[in-house]
C-alpha cells in the first residue's frame, strides 16, 4: 500500500525529463524592455524633437533603410510635420523592431546586455539621466514609469 504503483512512477520520470534543458528557454524578459516599458521611453523621447526617435534607432544600430521607412511610413506627408502622437508612435516602432531584432540575430545573448545596448544608445543622444534611470529600473527589475523620468534635466 505505501508503494507508488509503477504507472505513477513512470509519470512522474516523464515530466521530469521534460523539462526544457536549456536556461534560455526559461529566460524571462527584463522588465524594462517589455512593450509597456518601451512605451514609456518611446512618450519621454518621443516628446523631445522629432529625430530623437530616428536617432535612437541610429544608435542602436537598426539598419537606415528600416528608419526610413517606418519614418515615412508614419504620415502620408512625410516626417517633418508629424504630431507629437506620430513621433512617440514612429520611436516606439523602432524600439519594438531593434527589440524584436535581438531574437533573429543575436538569440543566446542575455537580457542585461540588451539593456546595456539600449542605455547606452541613450547615453550617446546626451540623455545620460535616462540612460541612469533604465539602468536603476533594471537593477530592481521594475519596468519603466512616466514619474521615473519626471524632473530629469538629459
Amino acid at each position: 500500500m505505501g508503494k507508488t504503483s509503477p504507472t505513477k512512477s513512470s509519470k512522474a520520470q516523464n515530466a521530469t525529463s521534460q523539462k526544457p534543458s536549456s536556461t534560455s528557454a526559461l529566460k524571462k524578459e527584463a522588465a524594462v524592455l517589455k512593450d509597456t516599458s518601451l512605451a514609456v521611453l518611446s512618450r519621454e523621447l518621443g516628446a523631445l524633437d522629432k529625430h530623437s526617435g530616428l536617432m535612437l534607432g541610429m544608435y542602436l544600430n537598426v539598419p537606415n533603410t528600416t528608419i526610413v521607412n517606418i519614418a515615412n511610413a508614419a504620415s502620408d506627408d512625410g516626417y517633418s510635420d508629424v504630431t507629437d502622437r506620430t513621433r512617440i508612435d514612429t520611436t516606439q516602432k523602432i524600439l519594438l523592431t531593434w527589440k524584436d531584432s535581438w531574437k533573429d540575430m543575436r538569440p543566446k545573448i542575455k537580457e542585461r546586455e540588451k539593456v546595456k545596448e539600449l542605455a547606452r544608445a541613450v547615453t550617446e543622444m546626451g540623455k545620460s539621466e535616462m540612460a541612469s534611470v533604465i539602468t536603476e529600473k533594471h537593477a530592481d527589475n521594475a519596468e519603466l514609469t512616466a514619474d521615473a523620468f519626471t524632473g530629469l534635466t538629459s
